[in-house]
Order: structure tokens, then sequence, then C-alpha cells
């Protein structure tokens, strides 16, 4: 049985869970996920900050705010629980080291930027993340201690 989802009535802090239960309901995630990027498009901040050139050129492609889907998927950063976490670990392994295999196919997969991007330019881009799609929750601090952490292979 689905959950419904009354968009209208769902709070950001409990969007990660609900979208992953309802994942099924198409209708009510493209909703949800609406709902969230209408709220954080809003704040989109010039592209003069590191993190925003490296989103834009990196990441917007697929993740950009009422963009089009890219070959089928179009993942909602807005619903996105890595970027509500108290701690930047799991978001920080998924641009160092991608989503080879999706766990629906309704995501897609992501290539990894561990060779791409520095730990300075990995800590900007998750810290703009944070900013930009969780603007209710406090900023992380020492993310690129964090990063040097995560890229040596030494998790929590």
């Amino acid at each position: 049985m689905v959950a419904s989802v009354n968009p209208t009535r769902t709070s950001a802090r409990g969007a990660s869970r609900l979208f992953n239960e309802t994942a099924v309901d198409r209708p009510a995630q493209d909703a949800l996920a609406a709902k969230f990027e209408a709220a954080t498009s809003t704040r989109i901040s010039a592209a003069s900050s590191v993190g925003a050139r490296l989103y834009q050129g990196a990441c917007a492609v697929c993740h950009e705010v009422g963009g089009a889907p890219l070959f089928g998927s179009r993942p909602s950063l807005a619903l996105n629980s890595n970027l509500h976490s108290a701690v930047p670990d799991n978001l920080i392994q998924v641009i160092l080291h991608g989503i080879a295999t999706p766990v629906s196919s309704d995501l897609g997969y992501m290539p990894a930027f561990r060779d791409s991007l520095t730990d300075g330019q990995v800590a900007e881009l998750a810290s703009y993340l944070r900013r930009q799609f969780a603007p209710d929750k406090p900023i992380w601090t020492d993310i690129q201690a964090a990063v040097g952490r995560i890229r040596a292979g030494n998790p929590r």
C-alpha cells in the first residue's frame, strides 16, 4: 500500500522520508519535488560563488530546478536526504564516488568527481548545496577536513 502524500501539508523535515516511501507514486513524488524546488528556486544565488559555479558546471544539467529530465531522470536535490543530514559525509561520498548502481530506475546513475574536483572544490560544492537546498538547516562545519578524510577512505 502506498502512503498518500499531501504536498501542501508536508514539511521539509519529513520530505526525504516521505519521498522515499512514496517513490512508486510518481504524481505525488513530482508534486512534492515541485513544492520544495519552488521554495528553493527563489534563493538561487548569483553564480559568483565557487560552489554555485561548480553546481552550474557539473550538476545543473541533471539537477537544475525545473529542468527537463535527462535520460528519463531528474533527481530533485530539494528532497535529497543527504543535504538534510546532520553531517555531510554521505553527500561527500556521492560527489566523490558517484552512483554506479542506482537504487531505482527513477534516479539514474551519477558520475564520480573524485578525479575532477579538489578537496576544496568538493567542500565549496557541498556547502553551496546545503545552503541552496536545505536552507533551514545549520551550515556544516569543517567540511574540507571531512572531504579529506572520506577521500582517504577513513569514514567516521
